[in-house]
């Protein structure tokens, strides 16, 4: 991307933001929530909490997996679980959240994802007459329901039903629009990234008494951090691993992987988990680490980030790790094109093109340069464009604009 682009993005941002002065009551509807927590779990919980330390009240409608409790708050956000009952759990789910939106009787609806929630607030505002926003979460996810039977019915009722689409990357606005979503519903509102958490360490003694907190050796450390889904693809790194390994014996290659249990032994996995050949995990330079709570002392221990993904919407992994200054290596692919540029602010390569990602690999491994020059002109990037409260206020503004704060004042609210 040039520096143009990267001016024009800022700009985007900057306007139709309007502060929400009226306190809002906002459904926000999304498959899985805390304590599951994945990239789209966190951008949520931030945005949240934000809007409610502004006053606002938010409601996160979500799935009621086995071992969680039907309601709670979480950090002042409003939690609603769903159960879902077999062989129908989609449709349960998709009744149950439209019912709940109709009992909270809600400003606006913002779903994330096109699947059942945006299937869920077409009905509750169908019921409500509320403002309906829905999120697609990643590239090619409006063109697989368009594949299914009646997807493209489908999408035509949600091109109706649906006010605003928020987009987080260029990529989903061109799939949008080229199935037929009208332009004047399409937002180009990316994630953002909290830079007060996510920051880089105060000195290189904080960054080695981090690294011994968690186990891990000296020599570049890289990271993967993510769930291990197919289109992640840890295979992928895995092997482009064992091709340069014996090149850079100092470095190790660390995965942690996203927590997607319900504290009962469930796994929330939506049947995407792949398969890890126990060799690739075993060999040199490995380490496995599981679900890591504490990301932001994670990412200012190691030295580079790895996003392989052959699909994304805009990695909050990615940006976490842009804003804790770190050289990142990712795919060409989702939102990462939009702001990150190859030998500028990060290296990148073609989807599943393992040779490539090999000699990036192996690029940052063997200069320490480098991996400081990209990783603090990814930190700037970040810190210009992609910071959460942008994203939050961008969001407030569509709601006000879509009459949410007229419903708000008409109910009394404040």
């Amino acid at each position: 991307m040039t520096g143009g682009s990267i001016s024009s993005l800022k700009q985007t941002l900057g306007r139709a933001e309007p502060a929400a002065q009226q306190p809002l009551r906002i459904c926000m509807i999304i498959s899985s929530y805390h304590p599951i927590v994945g990239g789209a779990e966190k951008q949520v919980a931030q945005l949240a909490g934000l809007m409610t330390g502004q006053g606002h009240e938010v409601y996160i409608l979500t799935r009621r997996y086995p071992g969680l409790p039907a309601a709670e708050t979480i950090d002042g956000v409003k939690v609603r679980r769903i159960a879902m009952r077999k062989p129908v759990k989609g449709m349960g789910f998709i009744l149950g959240a439209a019912r709940m939106v109709r009992k909270l009787e809600p400003d606006v609806i913002h779903c994330h994802s096109l699947f059942s929630p945006a299937l869920a607030g077409a009905l509750g505002k169908r019921w409500t007459g509320a403002p309906l926003l829905a999120k697609p979460m990643c590239g090619g996810e409006a063109t697989s329901i368009a594949k299914k039977p009646l997807g493209r019915q489908r999408l035509s009722y949600l091109a109706q039903a649906v006010d605003r689409f928020p987009m987080v990357s260029r990529e989903i606005e061109s799939e949008l629009a080229g199935l037929g979503v009208p332009s004047e519903k399409l937002r180009f509102i990316p994630n953002g990234v909290d830079g007060a958490r996510f920051c880089p360490p105060k000195s290189q003694v904080e960054k080695d008494e981090l690294r011994l907190s968690f186990g891990l050796p000296s020599g570049p450390i890289f990271l993967f951090a993510g769930r291990l889904a197919a289109q992640k693809r840890l295979p992928l790194l895995l092997e482009a691993w064992s091709d340069v390994r014996a090149r850079m014996p100092q470095a190790t290659l660390a995965i942690a992987g996203a927590n997607r249990s319900s504290g009962s032994g469930y796994q929330a996995t939506f049947g995407e988990g792949d398969e890890l050949p126990t060799a690739l995990l075993e060999q040199p330079g490995v380490r496995m680490l599981g679900h890591v709570a504490d990301m932001p002392n994670l990412l200012r221990a190691v030295d580079v980030f790895v996003l392989p993904s052959a699909r994304e919407g805009l990695s909050n992994a990615l940006l976490e790790a842009c804003a804790s200054g770190l050289a990142c290596i990712t795919a060409r692919t989702g939102g990462a094109v939009d702001f990150m540029s190859d030998g500028e602010n990060g290296l990148l390569f073609d989807v599943d093109d393992r040779q490539a990602l090999a000699v990036a690999l192996e690029r940052f491994a063997a200069d320490a340069e480098l991996r400081a020059q990209l990783g603090a002109a990814a930190l700037r990037t970040v810190a210009e464009s992609y910071d959460i409260r942008q994203t939050a206020r961008a969001l407030l503004g569509q709601y006000v604009e879509l009459g949410a704060g007229a419903r708000a004042a008409a109910a009394g609210r404040g």
